[in-house]
């Protein structure tokens, strides 16, 4: 009994000792919080620990899992898919064992790949050439199919690698190609040109003038030449050359133009020889005959050069105007040749009306040579485009524009004019085309540039010396305004707007032959009305573009139809000016005295009364620049 009670009594403390027991606490941990996998064939492994079931999950189409679950310690592989992306991609992993719960995040490196060169130019012979790239993927080389030139070793990879290109000899035309270092849809390429193999000569040049022997030569040629092809389209550049020997030759110039002035004169009465030479950009040559001339004593304007046409013998400070020609090529500037004549007619246009005639003593007159690429110059109505010194442009009707910078910076070129004298100075652009046209370019502080072309019709009021004596006499030295009517505003009334422009511009001391009042008690003219020998001067509506509100002086003038004669009130300012810049007092009983032609001549009234303003277009108004 006493054994039964015993082993009674041990397993009642037995079962009261295992019914004290408690359970162990939940343990749940991960190895790492942050698990770095590459960018290919990423695969990574993370420690569990835990004393009890887990359950693994990740929310992603990249990466997977495995295994997702288990019961105490373990591993879970993580493995992703290759990123060929150029951004890392991140995502969660979270494990639970029951109330417990771990996690980390899953971080996937970007692919990237560069090369150690962008560009490879080499010679025509056949090389080897190495890229260096640095990557952290997998790439394969792309050559194209038609580059059968290029080889590469190796053609795919991983990592940072050396590729060598090999290239064959070039024996043809310059070659090029882009090659591709690629990982999935991304690329870097490197261009590759190799210099041709060949060189093709250009053609030798063919010489145009001087023509070849030519005796008595200008001491200032002009020397012209075909332009050389070239059979690889290269670019080519001519170098001239002379000899009074033909043993030592000289250049003057190596130039991409097909013409070239000399920078001195030649020596006079001596034979020299001539040649041209074209070169690619590869020093393939082609050498034109040679060509002879033998200089006489002629000379010709230098580009820029001046000279005085007439000096003043009356006053203490000359009244200046400055020709200048648009359109005339170099030859043209040969001492009497056509810029000469052009100029020398023109003068004596200028001068052949009154006032002008009369006080020519009073005026001082230069000649100035500009070079142009292209006889005549430009005229974009008609579509026709010329290489002019100063790109002078027929812009439609009788409107025309040109360089007036340029003008002006030739101007200054002869001593003594500077940004003051040019408020004095009237230039003349004389322009080598015959066609009606023309147009003042006046500006409020006293400059001014009439646009005159040479125009040799024989219609009234349409030629030379018409269009100069209304652009320059008139507008550009008389600073008159226009007195016809156009024809968009026959009929019409001077608006209060043009109205305002003209008084503006009167105020500053232009128009003197229109006013906007006929009241002759107080007009612009009002001395000359009733006064004896000036029957014609009275005040005649329609002027300055319109039929109404503003009022001419004469029924007829240069500021109409272009007829060489210019009415009384036109004269009077016209000699006032001559006379204020030559230091002389203006006396209007002075001007009478000598105001010998107060009415157009015969001939002139015969061409006023054959005037049709139906049919007459007039020239454009000039431009007014404040």
């Amino acid at each position: 009994m006493l054994r039964i009670f015993r082993i009674a009594a041990i397993l009642i403390v037995s079962i009261l000792s295992l019914s004290c027991e408690k359970e162990p606490p939940e343990a749940l941990e991960l190895s790492l919080t942050q698990v770095m996998i590459g960018n290919i064939d990423g695969e990574e492994k993370i420690a569990v620990t835990s004393n009890g079931k887990w359950t693994a999950t990740i929310s992603s189409t990249w990466c997977t899992i495995s295994p997702a679950s288990g019961e105490g310690n373990g591993e879970i592989t993580i493995k992703a898919t290759n990123n060929f992306s150029t951004q890392e991609r991140k995502v969660t992993l979270s494990v639970s064992s029951k109330s417990l719960k771990k996690s980390a995040e899953i971080v996937q490196s970007f692919s990237n790949l560069d090369t150690d060169k962008s560009d490879i130019q080499f010679n025509k012979d056949a090389t080897t050439k190495s890229v260096t790239i640095n990557s952290n993927t997998k790439w394969q080389v792309e050559i194209p199919a038609e580059a059968t030139w290029i080889t590469a070793t190796p053609m795919s990879g991983e990592g940072n690698r050396q590729v060598t290109l090999t290239f064959t000899a070039n024996t043809g035309l310059e070659r090029s190609a882009y090659i591709n270092f690629k990982y999935a849809d991304t690329y870097k390429s490197v261009r590759i040109v190799q210099e041709r193999g060949i060189n093709s000569s250009p053609q030798a040049p063919v010489l145009k003038s001087p023509v070849n022997n030519l005796a008595d030569a200008n001491r200032l040629p002009t020397f012209r030449w075909s332009g050389s092809k070239d059979p690889d389209n290269d670019e080519v550049t001519y170098r001239i050359e002379y000899s009074d020997n033909q043993t030592t030759w000289t250049y003057f110039a190596t130039l991409k133009d097909t013409v070239y002035n000399l920078p001195a004169y030649l020596d006079e009465n001596k034979k020299y020889y001539w040649r041209v030479l074209a070169t690619d950009a590869f020093g393939g040559k082609g050498t034109s005959a040679v060509n002879t001339l033998t200089t006489g004593i002629k000379k010709s304007y230098f580009d820029g050069d001046y000279k005085i046409a007439q000096e003043n013998t009356l006053g203490t400070t000359p009244n200046e105007i400055l020709f200048l020609g648009d359109g005339y090529i170099s030859e043209d500037f040969e001492e009497g040749g056509l810029f000469d004549r052009d100029m020398d007619l023109g003068i004596e246009h200028f001068f052949s009306v009154e006032p002008y005639k009369s006080y020519r003593g009073y005026f001082k007159i230069y000649k100035q040579a500009g070079y142009s690429r292209d006889s005549g110059v430009k005229q974009t109505d008609k579509s026709i485009n010329k290489n002019s010194k100063f790109n002078t442009d027929f812009l439609g009707g009788s409107s025309m524009s040109t360089n007036t910078d340029l003008a002006f910076e030739y101007a200054k070129k002869i001593p003594g004019v500077d940004d003051n004298k040019l408020k004095k100075l009237l230039i003349i652009m004389v322009v080598n085309q015959n066609r009606y046209a023309g147009t003042c370019w006046t500006w409020s502080d006293g400059k001014a540039i009439a646009i005159v072309p040479v125009n040799k019709s024989t219609n009234p009021g349409s030629n030379y010396s018409n269009l100069l004596l209304h652009e320059a006499g008139g507008h550009g030295f008389g600073r008159l305004a226009d007195e016809y009517v156009s024809s968009a505003n026959t009929g019409k009334t001077l608006p209060v707007a043009d109205s305002s422009k003209f008084m503006s511009w009167s105020k500053a001391g232009f128009y003197p032959n229109v006013d906007l009042t006929s009241n002759v008690t107080t007009i612009k003219w009002k001395h000359f009305i009733e006064r004896a020998g000036y029957a014609r001067v009275s005040a005649f509506q329609g002027a300055y573009y319109y039929s109404f509100g503003a009022w001419r002086p004469e029924t007829s003038s240069c500021m109409i139809q272009n007829e060489p004669y210019f009415n009384a009130p036109s004269r009077e300012f016209m000699v006032k000016r001559i006379l204020t810049t030559a230091g002389v007092e203006f006396n209007l009983d002075d001007f009478v005295a000598k105001d010998i032609q107060k009415a157009p001549s015969t001939s002139v009234l015969m061409q006023t009364k054959s005037f049709n303003p139906l049919t007459f277009v007039p020239l454009a108004p000039p431009v007014m620049v404040e």
